[in-house]
């Protein structure tokens, strides 16, 4: 970061001038730059400096020309199949596909036989297969 950059370089060009024999430490000195380096850190995002520069960035971000769009219709397909063969529900599964814009899934559940499934159709089997599409249309203005 910069602080730790600050302060290397100021650790670095301080470690010339010491003289250990008259007591002249950089100890008190880099203390004393890490702490006010802390405290402009610290005090920044509410200095007047930090204010002008987010309001330079509101500034621009209003001031940006939005790019005009091209204006789009995309269609696309999804094709949902389920497959009921004879049985009581000990198999299931399914899969899918998609292609661009359209897409098809495909399931398997053999629960045409279970008593449950037949009571949700109104006391007849379901049929062997039920396929649904679903149109999609993307409007771009």
């Amino acid at each position: 970061s910069a602080l730790r950059s600050a302060a290397f370089a100021f650790d670095t060009a301080v470690t010339d001038l010491e003289v250990p024999s008259l007591s002249l430490t950089k100890t008190k000195a880099l203390a004393s730059v890490n702490g006010k380096l802390n405290s402009a850190l610290l005090s920044f995002p509410d200095s007047p400096a930090a204010k002008l520069k987010s309001m330079k960035e509101v500034q621009q971000m209003v001031s940006r020309q939005k790019k005009p769009t091209e204006r789009s219709v995309d269609v696309g397909l999804d094709l949902v199949a389920m497959i009921r063969p004879d049985g009581f529900g000990s198999l299931q599964g399914f899969a899918g596909y998609n292609l661009g814009e359209n897409s098809i899934t495909v399931g398997f559940n053999n629960d045409a036989d279970a008593p449950e499934v037949i009571s949700q159709f109104g006391g007849v089997r379901p049929p062997f297969i039920r396929v649904q599409p679903k149109l999609k249309l993307d409007v771009e203005l």
